[in-house]
Order: structure tokens, then sequence, then C-alpha cells
């Protein structure tokens, strides 16, 4: 059955709180606010299981469910960069019940690496909130025969086209690319549709080398079957001050991520506005705030227009980093 029309599902998610509105005498924006979440909510994560989308909307769903009294579904959507689950989300109604983990790659990266992208990343959704920023880590298996980036250089380009780097989203596919061209390395990429198959294969041996994103490669690190030999931050990360940045090989290479939330245009603002608040509330939670910092976040809330002026920002950053790598939109 195809998914209700987001108009249609605009119109009913009014046309319910003005009639909440007369049952209770409230005007139509405090009657939504007080009434929401009224049935359980639906968080799509447009990527695979254990990447940092995956953790960060499990650990603010157990909060939300905590604090409202209400079930949050996690469906995770993978596929194309995150577009098919930001495109299903766009089309879903604008009720304030289905909401979309964001990130600067599905909502910024994607307008320069696509030629024609299904939604528009600002007009088809509305942004909620933030929840921080993070870098991206080079990692490599424990018994890889480098272990440091100048170790990876000399090794690769004794053996050209031997050594393959995976990527599985905008983020790791432009750092890739940006490895191989900026730093002049000669190199592979393989595309995976998830992190998972990506990790699987570094791990199995079919490749040599994979950017993940801090929240992702904290668990494989501390495993010890994986070694970091390089950040995308322009300066040394705190969390790993003994790596390098890949600024210090090609001076400008900075990928940092962010994640948040966002709904189908046209999801009433009381809605945004509450789910904003719990989102700022979240990220203050010891609990919520201890776990994503253990996975390398840098925590920044930010309220609705700040957020949509940040993917505004980011869109216009990466269309010059797709330009730097020499990358074709699709």
């Amino acid at each position: 059955m195809k998914a209700p029309h987001s108009v249609a599902g605009r119109r009913r998610a009014v046309l319910n709180a003005i009639a909440a509105g007369l049952a209770t005498g409230l005007p139509f924006g405090q009657a939504l606010a007080q009434d929401y979440p009224a049935r359980p909510i639906t968080l799509v994560v447009p990527f695979g299981p254990g990447g940092s989308g995956d953790i960060t909307a499990r650990t603010f769903a157990k909060y939300f469910e905590k604090r409202l009294n209400q079930t949050v579904v996690v469906e995770n959507k993978p596929g194309a960069n995150g577009i098919l689950g930001s495109q299903g989300v766009k089309a879903a109604n604008a009720d304030g019940y289905t909401l979309l983990m964001v990130s600067n790659m599905t909502h910024a990266a994607n307008s320069s690496l696509y030629r024609k992208l299904p939604y528009d990343p600002l007009k088809d959704f509305e942004h909620i909130g933030m929840f921080g920023v993070f870098g991206m880590v080079l990692l490599v298996p424990a018994d890889s025969p480098f272990k440091s980036m100048q170790e990876l250089i000399t090794y690769s380009r004794a053996r050209p086209d031997q050594v393959a780097v995976g990527h599985f989203n905008a983020s790791s596919q432009v750092a890739a690319q940006l490895l191989r061209t900026g730093v002049n390395i000669p190199v592979k990429e393989v595309g995976y549709r998830a992190i998972a198959n990506a990790f699987t294969d570094v791990l199995g041996g079919h490749i040599q080398m994979l950017f993940a994103d801090y929240p992702a490669a904290t668990t494989h690190i501390a495993s010890g079957k994986m070694i970091p030999i390089a950040v995308t931050e322009l300066k040394r990360s705190t969390r790993w001050p003994q790596l390098p940045a890949m600024a210090e090989f090609y001076p400008g290479f900075e990928i940092i991520l962010s994640l948040g939330l966002a709904a189908p245009a046209g999801t009433p603002r009381p809605a945004l506005e509450r789910i904003n608040r719990l989102m700022v509330e979240a990220v203050s939670d010891p609990d919520v705030k201890g776990t994503l910092e253990k996975f390398g976040y840098s925590i920044r809330p930010a309220g609705i227009e700040a957020t949509r002026q940040f993917l505004v920002d980011e869109t216009e950053k990466w269309g010059r980093y797709v330009k730097a790598a020499g990358i074709e939109p699709q």
C-alpha cells in the first residue's frame, strides 16, 4: 500500500490538533504540544546497524521513552548514502510520528554527490535539532603490514593499486577519494551498502583499510582487532593525540560529521519544538552525554533555525570537498 502523501498527512495532523483544541478549549499549538506524543514514534535511521546514526538513534530513543513514556521504534533503512531512508520519510505523514536521523552527509554532501537527488534536503524536511559532531578515523586490521600513515604511503606506492580502501557512505567516499588524490596514494576504492559489510571485509583481509566515524570505530579499536592510524579532524584529536591528522599529509583535509533529527515538511511547529527541547535535555543527561562522549562526540545542541543554517553552510562546504576530490556526481 502506498504511503499517504505528505500533504494529506499534514492536513490530518492539523485537523486532529484543531479538534483537540476545541475539545479542551486550548489554542491549536498548545493542544498539539499537550497531546504529543500520543502514540508510538518511528525513528528512521538511513544507515545500517552499528554505525554512529544507529548508536545515536537507539541512545536517544531510550531516553525519549523514559521521559515521555512512549515507544520509539528505530528502523534501519540503509542504502544509497542515506537516500532510501530519507526518501521514505519525505513521503510520510507530517504529524510528528515519523522522524529521520539526518547527517551533513544525507542533507548536505548528497546535494553535490548526486545530479538528481529525489528530495530537497531543506525544502522537504523540517530540521529539528542536532546532537553533536565528530570526526573520522582511518582504520587498519591489527595484523596489517602497515601501522602508520608513513608506512601506508611507502607500502602502497611500492604496490600500485594493490591496496584497497572501503567506503559505505558519502563521508567515507570523499575521505577515500581525498586519500587517493590529495595524499597521492595509488589505492583502489571499494563501495559497500553498509558499514557492517565494510568492517567484515577489512577484518577478512579483502580490503586493507577503512575510514569510519568515531562512534563506529571506537568499539573495534577497543577490541584490539583494528588499529587507528589517522584522523580527519583538521587538528589532532584530544581522544587520540598520538594520531596524526590527515591535514598533516594533505593541507586542508578536514571531514567533520554531524547527526540530528528531522521530520517531513509541514510537521506542526509545536511537535518540532517539543522534540528539540527533549534533544537538548538528552545531551545534558549524564547517561546520554556519557555514552555519546565515550564514542567521540563533541556535544553540540542547536535550535531549529541554527540547525537549518548549519546544513546550509555544510552544503556549500561539501560542494568544495567533492570538487577537490574529483568526484563526478552520480
